[in-house]
């Protein structure tokens, strides 16, 4: 018969692991949203070379808007709701708000424009370089302290960014690839910024409710900010036809589905190992490509990406650590 140690390892054992499983369902719907997002703007409206700024704004704006209105019934069937007015009243409240432009009309909008000019592939694995971006305006900012694996993993991240960005691929694909390697390094730092001002809040905040604070006043942002500065509401409205509704509908809950797993797998798992798994994002995003295209990758994309990926993860924590689950002594 099992003692009580043994079933509170058991337990403890069964509760990381499904935070293991919620992160890696993060950086998988992170890295399909990446590829159907890439695929929707080669859509009407968003495939007019007119329109190559204003386009991905539109579609960001929309994908946030999706997002946040799959998060809102998700919480209104958890009986969550309430909490909704509480928090965006609240002083943690601006906090978020604050992330919501970081990872909104920044992250989101440097992102959209990346793949739209380098490809969903480039655009991942560039951003994938968030948390060392992150970890360096702490140490900037917050005056955190600098250890030697993490210096090592910001520098990889530096390597592996100008591994990935040197060589471009054709120049008829994507004639604007440079301009997007820049729009994935503005996105990097959006959700880097996300995270040194978030840090606080999400300790205090249910995540799925700051998920949803984060996600509409981003989209509202989008609407009264962003759209009539670029002047973008006749794309805004054409944007909407049928097969564009259904793909706004599945990034949507894509996006929904690895926000709310990657909180889950947070509180499950701890901060290190949950980003390591959740930055796995940018290898989907190429076995996918390679799938569906049938176009292997470059050779410096695929050595861009285990760098960058190896430098986060370090950034992250002590890979070490990251394999124990639990250690247990009789």
């Amino acid at each position: 018969m099992k003692n009580i140690a043994s079933l509170t390892l058991e337990r403890d054992l069964h509760y990381a692991k499904n935070g293991i499983a919620n992160c890696l369902i993060s950086g998988v719907t992170w890295g399909i949203d990446a590829v159907v997002l890439g695929y929707l703007l080669t859509q009407y409206p968003f495939n007019d070379p007119n329109t190559a700024i204003q386009a991905p704004l539109i579609a960001a704006c929309i994908h946030t808007g999706f997002s946040s209105f799959l998060i809102l019934l998700y919480t209104f069937f958890n009986g969550k709701i309430k909490e909704f007015g509480r928090c965006l009243f609240s002083k943690v409240g601006v906090l978020i708000v604050i992330c919501a432009f970081c990872s909104g009309p920044l992250a989101m909008s440097g992102y959209l424009l990346s793949i739209n000019m380098a490809g969903p592939a480039y655009a991942a694995v560039i951003t994938s370089s968030y948390p060392a971006i992150g970890t360096a305006l702490a140490i900037i900012f917050l005056k955190e302290r600098l250890n030697k694996r993490t210096l090592i993993g910001i520098l990889l991240c530096i390597v592996g960014s100008i591994a990935t960005g040197y060589i471009s691929p054709t120049t008829a694909l994507y004639p604007n690839f440079y301009l997007g390697i820049i729009f994935a390094f503005i996105a990097a730092l959006g959700w880097g910024l996300e995270g040194v001002f978030g840090a606080y809040a999400m300790d205090i905040v249910d995540p799925e409710i700051a998920i949803l604070v984060r996600q509409t006043t981003s989209f509202l942002m989008y609407v009264f900010c962003v759209i009539p500065f670029i002047k973008g509401f006749k794309i805004f409205f054409n944007a909407f036809t049928t097969s564009n509704i259904i793909l706004f509908l599945l990034v949507g809950l894509l996006c929904s589905t690895s926000y709310i797993s990657w909180y889950r797998g947070l509180s499950m798992t701890g901060v290190g190992r949950a980003m390591a798994l959740n930055i796995t994002y940018p290898i989907w995003v190429i076995i996918l490509e390679w799938l569906i295209k049938g176009v292997p990758p470059s050779p410096n994309l695929i050595i861009g990406c285990s760098i960058i990926v190896f430098g986060a993860i370090l950034v992250s924590g002590n890979p070490k650590e990251m394999l124990k689950l639990r250690e247990y002594k009789e």
